[in-house]
């Protein structure tokens, strides 16, 4: 855990890789219903850890039911999640809408390890289980491998990001690029953009399809949050303003160009990208974010051509009336229909 503490003072964290929901159109209409876990919230362990406490920050996972109304989101019911002493953040909802990953504080090594919930049942099991390494950031990746993640091995500090079979067998660098904290494939696979450590850190484009691989420095000092556009063509990345806060643009991944951007309500840097059944049919991505105690909605247009990407930000709800307190980052279903919230330890 020592050197992910380390990458985690390097980039300001509290919650760590951003998600992005696959490039998959969820049909138009309201999403289809689904049974919900019984259990509001999963318990793995009983005590954290000293190091556990001292070192990462005590976050929990809440899910909720995600309603559309008029093409409008709405928080529903409770739907679960993992709630215990110690570190869970990172949350990933799988593409076939069965499970949710994310990472978690092992107690037993001191490192980091991709678990996953299952969202029927409401149990957890590890999908990594390497107590001299750590694995965090996962993903289902849009081809290639069903995981990804980024890899940091024993006494190292940050690392690349890999490739996996489900179960973690054949992993496998997927770039040469370290050491990289955050990444995103495009949806052909040909690219990956990486948030690289350093003085400053930066947003770097790899073209993973020639050898050597081809390295582009796009931008200073980006924010964590990182998603692929409605076509899989282009990612939505943040970048800091000069007054501390962040704006979100479109990077085109064959050319690396940076579009206009847009302000994130307040000062955080993370967003979670969504396609809503309501716009999802006239190429519209929407955004999700938190400040100040507030959720927020908007879209834009996922044209690659659009000249307008300023969305017209809405309260959703109070965070704080939900229970939902020092709410980091947010994760949305492939399907639209649920919700997860990084909160402030509530075990």
């Amino acid at each position: 855990m020592r050197h992910y503490l380390a990458l985690a003072a390097a980039t300001g964290l509290i919650a760590c890789s951003p998600t992005d929901p696959d490039t998959q159109t969820p049909a138009a209409g309201p999403p289809a219903e689904r049974d919900l876990p019984a259990a509001p919230a999963v318990e793995r362990d009983a005590e954290a850890p000293a190091e556990e406490t001292a070192g990462l920050p005590g976050t929990d996972i809440r899910i909720f039911a995600l309603d559309w109304v008029d093409g409008r989101p709405q928080i529903g019911a409770p739907a679960g999640g993992v709630v215990r002493p110690g570190y869970d953040n990172q949350p990933f909802f799988t593409p076939d809408g069965t499970g949710l990953l994310y990472t978690a504080g092992d107690d037993a090594s001191g490192e980091t390890d991709i678990w996953r919930l299952d969202l029927a049942s409401g149990e957890t099991a590890p999908v990594t289980r390497t107590p001299d390494e750590s694995e965090y950031s996962p993903r289902v990746p849009p081809g290639e491998a069903e995981l990804s993640y980024i890899y940091q091995p024993p006494g190292g500090y940050a690392g690349n990001a890999y490739l996996a079979n489900a179960d973690n067998s054949d992993r496998r660098a997927a770039e040469d690029l370290a050491p990289v904290g955050y990444y995103l494939f495009s949806g052909d696979m040909r690219h990956v953009v990486t948030f690289a450590l350093g003085e400053p850190n930066t947003l770097q484009l790899i073209d993973r399809s020639v050898e050597p691989e081809i390295v582009q420095a796009v931008a200073d000092n980006p924010g964590a949050s990182l998603a692929r556009t409605l076509h899989g063509d282009g990612a939505w990345v943040t970048l800091e303003r000069a007054d501390g806060g962040f704006a979100v643009h479109r990077l085109d991944f064959a050319t690396g160009a940076l579009s206009a951007g847009f302000d994130l309500p307040g000062m955080q840097p993370h967003f979670a990208r969504i396609t809503s059944p309501a716009s999802g049919m006239f190429a519209f991505d929407g955004f999700f974010s938190a400040a100040d105690g507030t959720l927020f909605y908007g879209a834009v247009s996922a044209a690659a051509a659009a000249t307008t990407r300023s969305p017209a930000w809405s309260e959703i709800a109070s965070l704080s009336a939900l229970g939902l307190d020092g709410v980091t980052r947010i994760a949305v279903s492939a399907n639209a229909d649920l919700v997860a919230f990084v909160v402030a330890d509530q075990g």
